[in-house]
């Protein structure tokens, strides 16, 4: 028996909704130009549902003092610890801080992922960031339905 759900036999294009695929933005962040605050990098939309997101340091941090970054959306909840100058090094991983951070993230307004540079501004350094995320569905309603 051929499965309804799936291919062509499926009932209905329910599966063909490409609001629900999941994407990413990648893209690297040059945070030894940008001065010591937050600068903002990609915006995200109100509704989209955030995933998750990873950076890598491709250029070893350096400044004159001590120094440290921070990754994440600074509007909300999902954001990495800080990283120290020592540590941010080539391929040091950076993600969400603990585990409530790594949780989806349903954005309730526009929000962008932020770089953070604290302490001193860095002289040096480079990380790719990749976030994997869910679109905000633009749909209508299937049904209506009154309860008593």
């Amino acid at each position: 028996m051929a499965n309804p759900m799936y291919g062509q036999n499926k009932f209905d294009g329910k599966l063909d909704n490409q609001a629900y695929k999941l994407k990413h933005k990648q893209f690297d962040i040059d945070f030894g130009a940008q001065g010591t605050g937050t600068d903002t990098t990609e915006t995200f939309s109100k509704g989209d549902m955030i995933l998750g997101f990873s950076a890598v340091v491709t250029e070893a941090m350096t400044s004159s003092s001590g120094s440290s970054i921070k990754l994440g959306f600074t509007g909300t909840s999902m954001i990495s610890a800080a990283v120290a100058k020592a540590d941010a090094v080539v391929d040091y991983p950076i993600g969400p801080d603990n585990a409530s951070d790594a949780a989806p993230l349903l954005l309730t307004a526009d929000d962008t992922f932020d770089s953070t540079v604290a302490t001193t501004a860095a002289t040096a350094g480079k990380v790719n960031v990749t976030v994997w995320y869910l679109e905000a569905p633009s749909f209508t309603s299937e049904g209506s339905w009154v309860t008593a």
